[in-house]
C-alpha cells in the first residue's frame, strides 16, 4: 500500500471539513449514533478529564467570567425574569444551605392551598389578589425560623399576611395555632 504525502493528507482533511460543513444534519446524526454506542467510555473519559484538569478548568472559567461580566449579568437577569419560580427555589436552597439546614422543594401556592388561605399567625383570611408590599398580602412564614435551625420544608411553613410575618420577625410565635 502506498503512503500518502503530507499534501494529500492536507487535501483529504480539507475535503472532509467541507463535507461536514455542507451536511450538518448528517453530522449531527453520525455524532448521535456514536455517542449512543460509546456512552460509557465517553462518560468515563469526561470524568477522568475533569479530575485530571480540575484546576485548569477552574482557571478557564474564572478567566471567562472576568472577561464576560456584562454578558453573564445580562444572561442571568434574562433567566431570572423567565424563571421566577426556579429563581425563588434556588434562593431558598442557598439560604437554607448557608445555615446548614435542609431544603425540601415546595411552591408558595401549595402552602396557601394547604392552609386554605388562612394566616397561621393571626388566623384571618388572606386576600389572594393583594400584591406585595401591601401589608395584608400573602407571605410564607417559617414557623421555626431558618436562623434558629428550622428547616425550609412544608412541615415548617405556614401561610401568613406580610404584616404578620414581618412583625413576628425571627421569633417562633405562631406554631401553637398550627398544632391547636
Amino acid at each position: 500500500m502506498r503512503e500518502r504525502t503530507e499534501e494529500q493528507k492536507k487535501r483529504n482533511y480539507e475535503m472532509t471539513n467541507i463535507w461536514k460543513k455542507n451536511h450538518p444534519d448528517r453530522m449531527k446524526e453520525i455524532r448521535k449514533i456514536y455517542q449512543d454506542k460509546h456512552k460509557e467510555s465517553i462518560t468515563e473519559y469526561q470524568k477522568e478529564y475533569r479530575e485530571t484538569y480540575s484546576e485548569k478548568i477552574k482557571e478557564k472559567k474564572r478567566i471567562y467570567r472576568l472577561a464576560n461580566k456584562e454578558k453573564i449579568r445580562i444572561a442571568t437577569k434574562k433567566w431570572n425574569v423567565a424563571n421566577p419560580e426556579k429563581r425563588q427555589i434556588n434562593k431558598r436552597k442557598y439560604r437554607a444551605s448557608k445555615r446548614g439546614n435542609v431544603h425540601a422543594p415546595y411552591t408558595d401556592i401549595s402552602i396557601f392551598e394547604r392552609d386554605s388561605w388562612m394566616c397561621g399567625i393571626c388566623g384571618t383570611k388572606i386576600n389572594k389578589r393583594l400584591k406585595w408590599p401591601t401589608p395584608r398580602s400573602k407571605s410564607i412564614d417559617h414557623i421555626i425560623p431558618i436562623s434558629k435551625g428550622g428547616v425550609d420544608a412544608p412541615v415548617n411553613l405556614q401561610a401568613s399576611h406580610l404584616r404578620c410575618n414581618i412583625s413576628k420577625s425571627n421569633n417562633s410565635g405562631g406554631q401553637l395555632r398550627l398544632i391547636g
